[in-house]
């Protein structure tokens, strides 16, 4: 099957659904408690009430940590199925929580418009020319620091994936990264990094890295 991610996150299906098919096992839950968790850290450095752009935003799970610890959000995403989701988990936010629908490929900012920016879950569905186009986008929204997330590549996460495959688990990342194409996916971006964050490293090849604009 071609699996498009432009296209898949626009079904209603696909967006009701998304956190429950992550997040609801045991595992999936330690998970999202990490994150949140690692992604409000990433952004310390920022003082409160600062507006943190999260592109893409998803069905609001990391913006609501970024709410709950005092930040302002402006989300962007592809599908308008997600962001429903999102203005309806995060209702409670309403002053603090706008959000819209934007194509950060097809149709780029010009010129910062937030104290901050979030990429995550994003990258590792393109490959590296497509992850330098889309988060050269998403650091055009920052007038500071972005984070992202990515899929850590190497020999022992290789093997971990096999292993996924071979037990039928959720299939792992289409494109993760080695820490070399990190530093060029950085530089090609306008970013440099000045450090980063791994989730259970030993089950788990999610990496956060918290980038400064050059």
């Amino acid at each position: 099957m071609n699996w498009n991610p432009d296209e898949h996150y626009k079904s209603q299906t696909v967006a009701v659904d998304y956190d429950a098919s992550r997040f609801s096992s045991i595992p999936g839950r330690v998970f999202n408690s990490l994150e949140k968790r690692t992604v409000a850290k990433c952004f310390s450095r920022l003082s409160k009430g600062s507006t943190i752009a999260d592109a893409p935003c998803g069905t609001g799970r990391l913006a609501g940590a970024l709410l709950e610890a005092g930040y302002r959000v402006h989300g962007f995403d592809i599908s308008e199925a997600m962001l429903s989701v999102a203005r309806q988990r995060l209702v409670s936010y309403a002053e603090t929580f706008t959000c819209e629908v934007a194509d950060m490929k097809k149709d780029p900012p010009n010129s910062p418009i937030c104290d901050g920016a979030l990429c995550a879950r994003v990258l590792m569905h393109f490959p590296l020319d497509g992850q330098i186009e889309f988060l050269t986008a998403v650091a055009r929204l920052s007038r500071s620091i972005v984070v992202i997330n990515q899929s850590l590549d190497s020999g022992y996460q290789r093997f971990r994936r096999r292993l996924k495959r071979l037990m039928g688990h959720q299939p792992p990342a289409n494109y993760p990264i080695s820490n070399g194409d990190i530093r060029l996916l950085l530089e090609k971006s306008g970013l440099r990094e000045v450090e980063r964050h791994r989730l259970l490293p030993l089950i788990s090849e999610a990496v956060y890295i918290v980038a400064e604009k050059v």
